[in-house]
């Protein structure tokens, strides 16, 4: 199903793609949920502290390959807009070789560079080895991720946000089926957790290239279609290098997070992943409403409907306050609660550790969401390098006031930090979103 974007009422047509989009985020972030819920439960605190201490560099070769499908997008996005199928198919060829090239590189570097940047990070020695083995058998399943993230983001680019949610429903299911199946019944550990993951993302992207080649046409490359286009590459790059920057800046600021948790001992580390489950639900509204305005934005500039690009921005920092202020009601009121699920009622220090952080965090929820918002506009009308300088801000930000806090407040210092982030890149995005200069950087455009 295609969907045209320019026209409509904005608040609804974002809503209503937005929303198949916030389901699959769910499915997908409570399939990592029932992964720790699992490994914790089943093996152990340390085990869960294992599978927590590999976020960071698992979101920084993650981030690599998101940067990259959303330079696709947006450029699929703007030419969909301005109706120019034919060099449609040359970006989606070009698209296609730079997916599969990228993910295989990443692969090789990751499995090569794991062990070091696990030491690095200062990760306790009693969780290292169960920590190099989740991330290593992670790293082979990066192709089929990057297959998957690709062609959904092609389809989402052209106005479909449902069929992806299908196919990521069936992925999350079969991953916590097979989660149960290898760590509960073959008791393989935290390795059985990961082959899980990779499993189930290697039959979703299956299933998306099945279905995108028999349903949409545009994207029914044969053999003579298939050339690397290198106009349409410098395209896509210049979209794709700032967002996976921006993406690395933020997970490189995680990982020095990270290597300050791991210096507090194995609990906080636990009750840090724990917390940070709980945190990545609530971060999915800003997600799915931030990919949302990007898409609506990309199609309405290439159609050169600046005025529908201002309307659709504030339809989503409406929808997504709304959103945000419920989740922060509910995290306040019951913090506690929702920590028990990965962690057992016995571990009162980490349970105790855990609340205490998203008690700070969740009361800027509603600031996340609109960064979200404001930062995907930006990127998905052309403008690129502000999502960029956004992200290297709350890289600042986050390591400046996480480092000094610590000394003085311990691993609470580090809680304060997160906030402080968000609040300094959003000032930077609606900054330049009132400079207009954004109506500039489209990378196709029709002419009112």
């Amino acid at each position: 199903m295609i969907k045209d974007m320019t026209i409509g009422n904005p608040t609804k047509t974002i809503f209503y793609f937005a929303m198949p989009m916030l389901l699959g985020n769910l499915f997908q972030q409570f399939y990592v949920m029932v992964d720790a819920m699992i490994v914790g439960k089943f093996v152990g605190v340390n085990a869960l502290a294992a599978v927590g201490a590999t976020n960071a560099i698992n979101f920084f070769f993650l981030s690599l390959v998101i940067g990259l499908m959303t330079g696709v997008s947006v450029v699929v996005a703007q030419y969909f807009g301005f109706q120019d199928f034919k060099r449609l198919k040359r970006v989606l060829a070009t698209a296609s070789i730079m997916i599969v090239s990228v993910s295989l590189a990443l692969t090789v570097i990751g499995i090569l560079f794991a062990k070091p940047l696990l030491l690095l990070l200062g990760t306790p020695t009693e969780i290292v080895n169960d920590s190099l083995l989740f991330v290593t058998i992670l790293f082979i399943g990066i192709l089929p991720t990057g297959v998957y993230n690709g062609v959904a983001a092609i389809l989402r680019a052209f106005g479909n946000s449902i069929t992806p949610l299908y196919f990521l429903i069936i992925s999350s299911l079969l991953n916590i089926a097979l989660s149960f199946l290898f760590v509960v019944g073959f008791n393989m550990g935290v390795a059985g957790a990961a082959w899980a993951t990779v499993c189930s993302q290697l039959v979703s992207a299956i299933l998306c290239i099945i279905y995108s080649y028999r349903k949409i046409p545009y994207m029914r490359l044969k053999k003579n279609d298939i050339h690397f286009d290198r106009t349409i590459f410098k395209e896509i790059f210049r979209i794709a290098f700032p967002s996976a920057l921006q993406g690395s800046f933020i997970s490189i600021g995680n990982m020095a997070i990270q290597g300050l948790i791991n210096s507090f001992g194995a609990t906080v580390v636990a009750a840090y992943t724990a917390a940070s489950r709980i945190d990545s639900l609530t971060y999915q509204p800003g997600i799915a409403f931030g990919a949302a305005s990007s898409m609506f934005a990309g199609q309405n500039i290439g159609a050169g409907k600046i005025d529908r690009v201002k309307q659709g921005f504030w339809s989503g920092i409406k929808v997504v306050t709304i959103v945000s202020l419920g989740i922060t009601v509910l995290v306040q009121l019951f913090a506690h609660q929702f920590l028990t699920l990965f962690l057992d009622s016995s571990a009162t220090e980490a349970l105790s550790i855990g609340t205490g952080y998203l008690k700070i965090v969740s009361l800027f929820y509603v600031v996340v969401g609109i960064l979200f918002v404001v930062r995907e506009t930006l990127r998905g009308t052309g403008d690129a390098l502000v999502p960029l300088w956004m992200g290297i801000f709350e890289l600042l930000a986050r390591l400046a006031i996480g480092f000094i806090l610590s000394q003085f407040l311990g691993y609470m210092g580090l809680w304060w930090a997160t906030p402080a982030a968000w609040v300094s890149a959003t000032m930077l995005g609606l900054w330049r979103y009132k400079s207009g200069r954004w109506m500039r950087k489209a990378v196709i455009k029709k002419e009112l």
